[in-house]
Order: structure tokens, then C-alpha cells, then sequence
């Protein structure tokens, strides 16, 4: 009896430690997946978007994805990152496709005004996935909004500080984006459109095949053809150095004026220093987060329709500006 009454008592403790190890287990195992990453409940009814950019990895969109990313956490969702690295349309629509066949919740991309562009946003949109435009736009597609600069107001504010620079007169170099960006021809009819009341500024561009080269050659073929050239600007974000380098390198007089059409570090730099008169800040974080919740609006049905197109602020930076925002 009384081996009985021990066996009963030990096989009775197995059991209790099995199952304690079985919990033990199971709770290590939940801990260990959350850490990886392994979707959850939660995770599963997340809403997934994707930003798809022109050109990874560059300021502009560095600062545009901050924002988003840090919307997104606000409102809860999955966010990814993807796109091409130089201007390459044709992987820009690969990258809509495979969001496309992946079923994400929402689409935010910089928009590019082609046929084959618009044809792949209203293919996302027939499938119920909305798509916003971001920095960049596609009117003639169905996207649900764009958000960003109004391209042609920066051209009118840009060739005003021009024409008040210059006294009313002079020549200009336009050093522009190899692949002639639609952003680059709504900045150059409000540049054209501000220096209609001053006629005696004259814009000039790098000829032929130069054109499609780099900021710093394009500005040598200017110099070749315009000795007199007084002052250049700059479309392309981060080419500031190179055209100030260029213009440097040849000049037998003072310093050639330069001004930009961003305000990314090295330009920042370069307008403290002097070397470059004036850039404009687009607020590109500031469009990251407006695109992440104007997205969020949409899939809640939120007080829609959204508007056409949402504006974010432009604004000067002078060194006045810039040594003020140093670090």
C-alpha cells in the first residue's frame, strides 16, 4: 500500500512538472516570436502602407520618410519603404506593381504626369488600393490626392529674389535634373512668369547633350558659351557644391551669385558660408506626415473627399535663416 501511495505521489509530480514546463515553454516561445517580429493578432489587423520614392536614400526623401515614419507609429500602422535610386520610372512602376500583388492598404508615391504611371495608379485604384502622390504629381491619373510644394509658386518666388538680386538685369545659368522632372518645368514657368516684369534678365541653359549631364559639367558648358554669366540656379537638390565649385573654378572676377531650389545640408553649409545666396525649404517632413494622414482619413472614410491637392509651406532661407538654425 505503501508503494502505491509513492508511485501515485511521484507519477502525480511528473505530471505537475510537465505541465509547468509546457507553460514555461509556451511563454518563452510567445516572447520569443514578439521579438522577431512575427506578426500577432495586432499586427494582422494593422493597416500596411507603402512609400515609394524616385530616388532612395537621397535628403529629400530621408526627410520625407521620417515623417511618415513617425506618423504611422501615431496612427498605428504598418509602414515599408521602397522605390528606385536614380530617377528610373520604369522601376518606380515595378515597385507600384509588387505593392499592387502584395495587397497593401495604401499606396504614397511620387507621382510621375506619364501615361504608363497613370495606368498603373488607376490599376492599384480598381483594386481598392488608394494611392497619394507625394512631392511630386500625376494629375491625370486617379490618385486620391497629392501632397507637397506648389512647384510653380517656388518658381515665382525664386525668380522675384533673382530679379531683386540682380538690380533688375543680368544673365542667369539654369543648371536643371538630366531627366527634365515635371517639377523642373512647373519651377521653370514660374521662373519665366516672375521675370516677364524684368526683360533684361535673360535665362540660359547648357546646350545639347550637356544638359543631361552633371550639375558641375553643365555649369562649365554655360561658362564656355556665357562669360558673362551672374548668377546661376540650381533645380537638382544637392548640387549646390558643384555648381559653386565650377563657377569658382573659372571666375576672374568676384564670386558668381548661386541659388537653389532646396535647403538640404550642404547647401544649408553653403548658404552659411556665403557661397550661395539663397535656397528654399519645402517642409519635406512635414509632407512625409500629411501623406500618412491624409491616407488614414481615406481608409476610415474620414471627412471626405479629400481635396485635390494639399500645398505645404515654402519658404526662403537666407544665411540670416541658416546660421540661425545651426546646430
Amino acid at each position: 500500500m505503501k508503494k502505491l501511495l509513492l508511485v501515485t505521489v511521484f507519477a502525480g509530480s511528473l505530471a505537475a512538472l510537465a505541465v509547468t514546463l509546457y507553460l514555461m515553454l509556451t511563454v518563452d516561445r510567445a516572447g520569443l516570436d514578439a521579438s522577431v517580429g512575427t506578426p500577432g493578432a495586432a499586427d494582422e489587423a494593422s493597416e500596411r502602407i507603402v512609400v515609394i520614392s524616385q530616388e532612395q536614400g537621397s535628403y529629400v526623401m530621408n526627410e520625407l520618410q521620417k515623417g511618415a515614419r513617425e506618423a504611422a507609429a501615431i496612427h498605428g500602422m504598418l509602414i515599408d519603404f521602397s522605390g528606385a535610386y536614380r530617377s528610373n520610372v520604369e522601376e518606380l512602376l515595378k515597385q507600384i506593381d509588387i505593392a499592387i500583388a502584395s495587397k497593401v492598404d495604401g499606396i504614397i508615391v511620387e507621382g510621375v504626369d506619364r501615361p504608363d504611371f497613370a495606368r498603373m495608379v488607376n490599376k492599384a485604384t480598381e483594386k481598392g488600393i488608394p494611392v497619394i502622390t507625394i512631392n511630386s504629381d500625376a494629375p491625370g491619373s486617379l490618385r486620391k490626392t497629392y501632397i507637397g510644394s506648389d512647384h510653380y509658386r517656388e518658381g515665382l518666388l525664386m525668380g522675384r529674389r533673382l530679379a531683386e538680386a540682380l538690380g533688375g538685369e543680368g544673365i542667369v545659368g539654369v543648371v536643371a535634373n538630366a531627366d527634365g522632372s515635371d517639377t523642373d518645368q512647373l519651377r521653370l514657368r514660374g521662373l519665366r512668369e516672375a521675370l516677364r516684369a524684368h526683360p533684361d534678365v535673360r535665362l540660359v541653359f547648357a546646350a545639347g547633350d550637356a544638359a543631361k549631364l552633371q550639375a558641375g559639367m553643365q555649369t562649365d558648358d554655360m561658362l564656355n558659351r556665357y562669360p558673362g554669366v551672374d548668377a546661376f540656379v540650381g533645380l537638382p537638390a544637392d548640387s549646390a557644391k558643384s555648381i559653386v565649385d565650377a563657377a569658382d573654378s573659372r571666375s576672374k572676377r568676384s564670386p558668381r551669385r548661386v541659388f537653389m531650389f532646396d535647403d538640404s545640408p550642404q547647401t544649408e553649409e553653403l548658404i552659411r558660408s556665403g557661397a550661395v545666396q539663397a535656397g528654399l525649404s519645402q517642409h519635406y517632413e512635414d509632407m512625409g506626415k500629411m501623406s500618412v494622414d491624409l491616407l488614414q482619413r481615406w481608409l476610415d472614410s474620414d471627412r471626405l473627399p479629400l481635396s485635390a491637392s494639399y500645398f505645404t509651406p515654402i519658404s526662403v532661407v537666407t544665411a540670416a535663416e541658416a546660421k540661425e538654425a545651426a546646430p
